[in-house]
């Protein structure tokens, strides 16, 4: 016999103005909702059944809510955004609108997911931007960075289509290869989750060397603060997890917190399973949780850029790094869920496909 699942918060979201519906799932089929602005007394109640339709909406002005919060139901945690295993037929575009930087499309849609090539992601798209920074046309950019479809032999040991992103030549230190996505400032933004799998280029520790840097995912906010991971390298070539919150608004970076993860391996040379999922939060609740084949290697709660301040700019996938060129990747199984798809904290692992 399933046991009720009363109090479990299924699923929670917020805005700019930090209106925050949290879903309850009361009984099989059954969830309640109530909306809240900055923690205070509920707005109102909602009520819902997919097989009885509305059932009641309430407005309330009422003391705290008192309910038995527990963890995020590992069943019904999350819905997915986008998936992509660029399979079938994806094609890239040709670079077009290049100043020092070209916009680059994945075409098509997924024969094995069905989701288009261009994520959508709180009311934005995605592309990938083959930043140079230096002035390049849509014949010139690929001497400095370059992205293509290719088959190779892929996490399960078969051949497989996967994105190859690589950096040739650097215009500056900025130059790098994201696979961009770029959220609406004025949508309803909240948690996030993404994972993929991938490889890093064979020679990794030759071409990046002693004390450098490889950054694999990040976003930033309109006002220029920044969540970022990077995989460092210490003085002996010993490479290590790294992630950090800071502020580029003014001048040299202002680090907020960091945290650093010295035993977690780093695989270079072969595929591995990267996820990330974010809470953002002014208070103790917010949240940086980071796996790696299924070992959690950063779980941080505390302040995590909160307040009136969206994300802009989300660096799904990237190629940005110090050390020798070339520097190359491959990635695979792109996923993006609103939460954990396999339980609260609970990491996916090195799976090939997240349970439904």
């Amino acid at each position: 016999m399933k046991r009720p699942l009363f109090g479990r918060v299924v699923r929670r979201i917020w805005d700019s103005q930090k209106v925050v519906s949290t879903r309850f799932r009361i009984h099989e089929g059954i969830a309640l909702s109530v909306d809240q602005i900055g923690g205070s007394a509920p707005l109102s109640w909602t009520v819902r059944s997919p097989t009885l339709g509305l059932i009641a909406s309430i407005g309330l002005r009422l003391g705290a809510l008192l309910l038995p919060l527990g963890s995020a139901s590992p069943s019904h945690a999350a819905e997915l955004l986008f998936k992509s295993s660029f399979e079938g037929s994806p094609l890239l575009s040709e670079p077009y609108e290049c100043q020092t930087s070209c916009w680059q499309d994945i075409k098509g849609s997924d024969a094995l997911t069905e989701h288009s090539g261009e994520p959508q992601v709180w009311q934005g798209g995605g592309k990938l931007q083959l930043l140079a920074d230096a002035p390049v046309t849509p014949d010139t950019v690929g001497n400095y960075v370059h992205n293509e479809i290719q088959r190779v032999m892929g996490p399960s040991g078969q051949q497989t289509s996967v994105l190859y992103s690589e950096i040739r030549k650097r215009g500056s230190s900025a130059t790098q290869n994201p696979y961009l996505l770029t959220p609406s400032t004025t949508a309803l933004q909240g948690d996030l989750y993404v994972s993929y799998w991938i490889k890093l280029q064979p020679d990794f520790l030759e071409k990046l060397g002693p004390n450098n840097w490889w950054v694999l995912f990040e976003w930033k906010t309109n006002a220029q603060q920044r969540l970022i991971t990077y995989i460092l390298v210490d003085r002996q070539t010993r490479p290590y997890w790294y992630l950090k919150t800071d502020d580029l608004s003014a001048g040299p970076a202002k680090n907020f917190w960091e945290v650093s993860n010295h035993t977690a391996p780093v695989p270079v040379g072969e595929w591995f399973k990267f996820e990330f999922f974010w809470h953002r939060s002014s208070q103790h609740d917010g949240r940086a949780w980071q796996a790696i084949n299924g070992q959690v290697v950063f779980d941080r709660f505390g302040s995590l850029l909160g307040g009136n301040d969206p994300i802009d700019r989300i660096m799904l996938t990237q190629v940005y790094a110090g050390g020798s060129l070339p520097l190359y990747q491959w990635v695979k199984d792109i996923e993006i869920w609103d939460g954990f798809p396999c339980g609260d904290g609970t990491p996916c692992g090195p799976k090939l496909t997240v349970p439904q």
